[in-house]
């Protein structure tokens, strides 16, 4: 392993999306339908999905007719992503405490917990200015993340995923303010360790992070069906947020 960020090398790895690769590609669809329906977002709309991976909800806003901007800073996703050839889909690759390089977007997206891996609070604030920064007055953030509250005391947490011959192990702990999720991986004779650490935010606090950034309040829900939010049971904070009209 090299001693780059954690996150730099692991979602960098084809065995990081090996192991997720069990997503749900028509929860994804359905969860992107249904936000963009109760936002009447336009056909044609200009938006961006920040953090994009391979591009699996790229695909899908593109599929429903938006103009698509993904930004990942893993190279080989983007890769990836560009060789899909989607039509009114476009990729680059960024890291999301840098400006962007485009503006004037209807709406951002931040989804499946691509955020809080950086040990400097700060960060986190960088990141959330350069999104509101790169929408037009009016444009709305949509961000899906874990509800790590919910899980704290569950842990330890330990699991065995297998995908064909490759052998996944992994321990979650809590180590306040991050859940850490420390994975093994054998691949015949070889062993390989990653690490994945996720700051736990609670539903206020990510809030007031989203108010500190400039944004107002649309919505919160809970999960992908867009239920209520809970802190007790909901598996998901996602937060819908607006940059104020001019």
């Amino acid at each position: 392993m090299s001693q780059g960020p954690w996150f730099k090398e692991w979602f960098d790895t084809e065995y990081y999306h090996l192991l997720y690769n069990k997503r749900n590609d028509d929860e994804a669809h359905a969860f992107i339908f249904g936000l963009t329906n109760k936002l009447n977002i336009p056909a044609g709309a200009k938006v961006a999905d920040i953090a994009c991976g391979k591009g699996r909800h790229s695909r899908v806003l593109a599929e429903l007719g938006f103009s698509v901007y993904g930004y990942d800073l893993s190279e080989n996703s983007i890769a990836f992503a560009k060789s899909q050839s989607t039509p009114h889909a476009q990729f680059f690759a960024q890291d999301i405490r840098d400006p962007y390089p485009h503006q004037n977007f209807n709406v951002a997206f931040n989804l499946f917990t691509s955020f809080g891996y950086f040990d400097d609070p700060l960060d986190d604030n960088k990141c959330l200015m350069n999104i509101y920064e790169m929408l037009k007055p009016g444009g709305f953030f949509i961000q899906d993340y874990l509800n790590g509250q919910a899980l704290i005391d569950g842990m330890p947490m330990e699991g065995v995923e297998l995908r064909g011959n490759i052998r996944f192990s992994y321990k979650k702990t809590w180590e306040s303010p991050f859940i850490v999720k420390r994975i093994t991986v054998e691949d015949n004779l070889n062993q390989h360790f990653y690490m994945e650490k996720v700051k736990v935010y609670s539903q206020s606090s990510l809030l007031d992070l989203h108010i500190q950034a400039g944004f107002e309040n649309v919505g919160i829900y809970g999960d992908y069906l867009l239920n209520p939010f809970n802190a007790q049971i909901s598996p998901r904070i996602i937060l819908i947020c607006q940059k104020p009209h001019a």
